[in-house]
């Protein structure tokens, strides 16, 4: 009888993918994957360092195994990813009951050290400082019309409040082949959308032997036969630029999104987070996309509190969301993540201070989404139907090509169509309306 595992994901898209690749590669050992915790045989948590609640969240799961270890020693505990690769042993210390660590370079080790922490009482692999150039492992993929695909792994940047180069290593681009066929593979599958994953997709293609740009990669992915959206994520300020917004532009298949992480609205947080632009440089290229790229849905990353944050460096960012009008953003509380550089920083802004502005944002942000989605009530948009709607058994869901969530009552007979809805109403994170062409035909008057 095969063991069932249970595998948890905390952060990033880059997460969720690399757990599909390991639940892919357990499943060729024979292992069976459980969405059950209480009748798996082994438990891991693939994990997210970027912020200290993501790691809090990852320790008090562990923590409530404990009495459950101590009834039955064979069950298996992991914890892999960003957290494995910064803490290291020490997690062992912090987390008796874990009997295995990978970090993200390492995620290919998994099945091995699972077989070892059988016999043996620990086992760790941290080793990797960046993941080996293999093809992607196992075919396991959790959705069913829209699948994320690696392009690169790791970051160069190194903003000082980040510690993912730290945990995640340099860049390093997959070859364009690869990513072609494994896209290719996908749709064969009977999958519509890709999501091309990177923690900054605008530099693709360093280090590699053939001159190749994230637009070059777009546009090869573009004339895949069968694909019918193309989403990637994450594109950093200062190499966003013409050359991707006319690639958005022009290609049909690629949908009018981009996540433009700001951080800040000052200059002076935005040059001690190294982020390498101004706020003047990040507007200037947020009007030539607006421009290139009419209907563009953008979104963003805000992090408050950041160290000598003053009350005008918060107006500051305050201003910025108001100016540019992004359709959502993800509002953050900062917090040091040694080794990190802003670690070093005296982290002087006080916790309820923090609290406060990271409410008046989102505050902020929940007005102004609102605002940009009444705007959308009365015109047709394009719906990629994924599922069924959380709120009700008569409604399905999908997102918009600029990444809206909309909901609209129809059957699972259009699962995985591209449909067209026309809004009728909103809220602040979702659009509401009614199919009116699907499958080439109309549907409504």
């Amino acid at each position: 009888m095969s063991k069932k595992v249970f595998l948890r994901t905390f952060g990033c898209q880059m997460n969720e993918r690399d757990s599909e690749m390991i639940a892919g590669m357990l499943k060729e050992k024979g292992y069976e994957i459980t969405d059950d915790p209480d009748e798996a045989q082994v438990i891991l948590f693939n994990t997210c360092s970027v912020r200290q609640h993501a790691e809090d969240r990852v320790m008090g799961n562990v923590r409530q195994l404990r009495s459950r270890k101590k009834k039955d020693p064979e069950l298996r505990i992991g914890v892999l990813g960003c957290m494995a690769q910064r803490h290291g042993e020490m997690l062992f210390k912090e987390l008796p009951e874990v009997d295995l660590l990978a970090g993200p370079s390492n995620i290919y080790d998994v099945p091995d050290l699972l077989a070892r922490s059988v016999s043996s009482e620990k086992v760790i692999a941290v080793d990797k400082k960046k993941r080996p150039g293999k093809k992607a492992a196992g075919d396991h993929r959790s959705g069913v019309f829209s699948a994320f695909v690696n392009i690169m792994y790791g970051c160069d940047n190194f903003c000082s409040y980040c510690i993912v180069p730290h945990v995640r290593g340099r860049e390093v681009s997959r070859k364009k082949k690869d990513i072609v066929d494994e896209v290719k593979s996908l749709i064969d599958r009977g999958f519509k959308e890709v999501t091309l994953l990177g923690q900054n997709v605008n530099s693709y293609g360093k280090g590699l032997s053939s001159r190749t740009t994230f637009p070059d990669l777009l546009e090869a992915v573009n004339g895949i036969r069968g694909i019918e959206r193309i989403r990637f994520t994450t594109s950093h300020p200062k190499d966003a630029a013409k050359p991707l917004f006319r690639a958005m532009a022009e290609l049909d298949k690629v949908c009018t999104h981009l996540h433009l992480p700001l951080q800040s609205g000052s200059d002076k947080i935005l040059d001690l987070m190294n982020r390498k632009y101004t706020y003047s440089d990040y507007l200037g290229k947020v009007e030539l996309l607006r421009k290139m790229v009419p209907g563009i849905g953008l979104s963003t990353d805000i992090i408050v509190g950041f160290p000598s944050e003053k009350v005008r460096d918060f107006e500051a960012t305050r201003r910025a969301m108001e100016e540019i009008s992004y359709n959502s953003a993800f509002v953050f509380k900062y917090s040091p993540r040694p080794p990190a550089m802003s670690s070093c920083i005296v982290d002087d802004v006080p916790e309820e201070v923090k609290k406060q502005r990271n409410n008046e944002l989102l505050a902020l942000q929940k007005k102004i989404s609102l605002a940009n989605n009444r705007g959308l009530i009365g015109t047709e948009q394009e719906v990629l139907v994924e599922g069924k709607s959380r709120m009700s058994g008569a409604e399905m869901m999908g997102r918009t090509s600029a990444n809206i969530p909309c909901v609209f009552p129809a059957t699972e007979a259009l699962l995985g169509e591209l449909v067209w809805v026309r809004i009728d109403s909103t809220t602040p994170n979702t659009l509401k309306g009614k199919v009116v062409q699907a499958k080439g035909r109309r549907l409504a008057p």
